[in-house]
C-alpha cells in the first residue's frame, strides 16, 4: 500500500480575476493542444487576489520546512516561495506566508475561490519553483476532473503492480503512473493514464484538456 490522499473536488468552474492564463499553441493534431492555466490565487504580500476569498481553519498547525524537514518548494508552482506543508492530511500543497506571523495561505481546488489560512509552526523560508511544475489539477477529456495527491492509503494497480496512483479524480477513478507524475507530455495534447482507484480495472487513455497550474499574482 502506498501513501496517498483522496480529497473531494469543486463542483464549479470559473473564470478569476488574478488568474493567468497562457495562450495555447496552434494544435499540430486533430485535438486540440492541452491548455496550461496558471491559477494566482495570493498576492506577494501573501494576501488573497481579486475575485478570491480566504477562510480560516484553526484544526491543524502546519509545518513548512521550520521544524521537521528542510523548506520544500511546491510541486505544482511556477513561482518561487510556494511551499507544499505537512502534514499531507492537511492537503497544504501550495502554501504562501500570511502577512500575519504564525500562518500561511493554502490553495487546494483550481475549480474553486477559496484560499484557507492555517497556523504554521516557525518561520517559513523561500524556496525555488521546480524546473518542471506538476498540474494541481487535470480536467480530462471526458469531464472528470483530477486533483494531485498528497499522503493516504493507495491501492496497488494489478495489472501493473510497479505503477502508483498520482492523481484522484471526481468520478472515482485516478491517474496512474508508471514514473514522475504519470503525465505524457510528448504531443501537444497531454495524455493520462486512467484506472479505478481500487485498481482493478484496465487502465484507458485520457487526454487532457487543461493543466492548472499555480503562481503568485502580480509575478
Amino acid at each position: 500500500m502506498r501513501s496517498r490522499l483522496l480529497l473531494p473536488l469543486g463542483l464549479l468552474l470559473v473564470l478569476f480575476t488574478g488568474c493567468a492564463s497562457p495562450s495555447s499553441p496552434a494544435s499540430t493534431s486533430s485535438a486540440p493542444s492541452t491548455e496550461s492555466v496558471v491559477m494566482r490565487p495570493v498576492t506577494e504580500s501573501g494576501l488573497p487576489a481579486a475575485g478570491f476569498t480566504i477562510t480560516d481553519d484553526t484544526t491543524v498547525t502546519l509545518d513548512c520546512g521550520s521544524t521537521t524537514f528542510d523548506p520544500r518548494p511546491s510541486a505544482v508552482a511556477v513561482d518561487d516561495n510556494i511551499l507544499a506543508c505537512s502534514p499531507s492530511s492537511a492537503f497544504a500543497v501550495a502554501c504562501w506566508q500570511d502577512p500575519v506571523p504564525g500562518f500561511v495561505a493554502c490553495y487546494r481546488d483550481p475549480w474553486n475561490t477559496e484560499v484557507v489560512r492555517l497556523p504554521s509552526s516557525g518561520s517559513v523560508t523561500g524556496t525555488t519553483a521546480p524546473d518542471q511544475a506538476q498540474p494541481l489539477g487535470l480536467l480530462l477529456s471526458n469531464g472528470d476532473r483530477c486533483l494531485v495527491r498528497s499522503g493516504g492509503v493507495w491501492n496497488d494497480l494489478a495489472d501493473h503492480p510497479g505503477w502508483y496512483g498520482t492523481y484522484s479524480c471526481a468520478e472515482g477513478g485516478a491517474v496512474w503512473a508508471e514514473s514522475t507524475d504519470g503525465i505524457d507530455r510528448s504531443a501537444p495534447r497531454w495524455t493520462v493514464q486512467v484506472a479505478p482507484v481500487s485498481g482493478e480495472d484496465p487502465l484507458r487513455t485520457r487526454d487532457v484538456v487543461t493543466a492548472y497550474f499555480v503562481g503568485t499574482a502580480g509575478s
